[in-house]
């Protein structure tokens, strides 16, 4: 079932509903509703959709060649496909579509996974949006959107990168996730801020409020254990009016 509109729209805009259970038609925009991408089923409809599934398994969640499982590129994304929570949508975006269009669309699909994720099990559940077509003249619409979105996705306890493979787009220095990668196309990635992104939430200074509020208090019982992580949270914490 679809949820209600999110209530946190970027760029001043009214929000739109979620995904819904069919494809949507909003202008230049195709918005299917999320799939489940199982281990080993390729039930996701679409061509690009069953390369995703096993660019995720066999690549992303693969830790062969990187000195164990926790080195996966994402460990836990293996865990996510077995338990069915890691989804799978295709937004079809057309060149010139406005940012704010898709920024709409990605609010859409923010609101559907915060929902969703919370049903879930503990597993990390995860939901990848890709972007079909030529890189070139999708990149920087996209990349206006996930800039954008970030306040909401903050807000509702999540984070999101996006990865393509240009490598002549510099990776935006406001926010170190979205980065030149290896990928079957351009694709946006949403999940749950975990407690183990305490570096990553130290880095982004959009993040740490978020990541505060969720996971201070087990920050400050496991992850400070050294004179330089602690230092630094309690200047994060100061630069935003927090409690060490």
């Amino acid at each position: 079932m679809s949820p209600e509109p999110d209530p946190e729209p970027p760029a001043e805009e009214s929000s739109p509903p979620a995904p819904g259970p069919g494809p949507e038609r909003r202008g230049e925009l195709i918005r299917p509703a999320p799939v489940v991408f199982g281990d080993d089923d390729d039930a996701d409809g679409t061509e690009l959709g069953a390369v995703f599934r096993t660019y995720l398994r066999d690549y992303i969640g693969d830790s062969i060649g990187r000195a164990g499982p926790s080195n996966a590129i994402c460990p836990f994304v293996r865990g996510a496909l077995r338990a069915g929570v890691m989804h799978y949508a295709e937004l079809r975006v057309a060149g010139h579509t406005a940012p704010r269009a898709v920024a709409r669309a990605l609010v859409g699909y923010l609101a559907w996974f915060d929902r969703a994720s919370q049903r879930e099990s503990a597993e990390h559940p995860g939901l990848v949006v890709a972007f079909p077509g030529p890189p070139a003249p999708l990149l920087p619409v996209v990349a206006a959107a996930h800039r954008a979105v970030l306040p909401a996705v903050y807000a509702r306890g999540c984070t999101a990168a996006l990865f393509h493979e240009d490598p002549a787009r510099p990776d935006d220095p406001r926010h170190p996730e979205p980065r030149y990668f290896t990928a079957p196309a351009p694709f946006y990635v949403l999940r749950r801020i975990i407690p183990a992104d305490l570096q990553l939430s130290l880095r982004v200074l959009q993040m740490f409020p978020a990541y505060h509020r969720l996971h201070a208090a087990e920050a400050r019982r496991t992850r400070l254990r050294t004179k330089e992580a602690a230092e630094r949270w309690n200047q994060a914490c100061r630069e935003h009016g927090l409690t060490p």
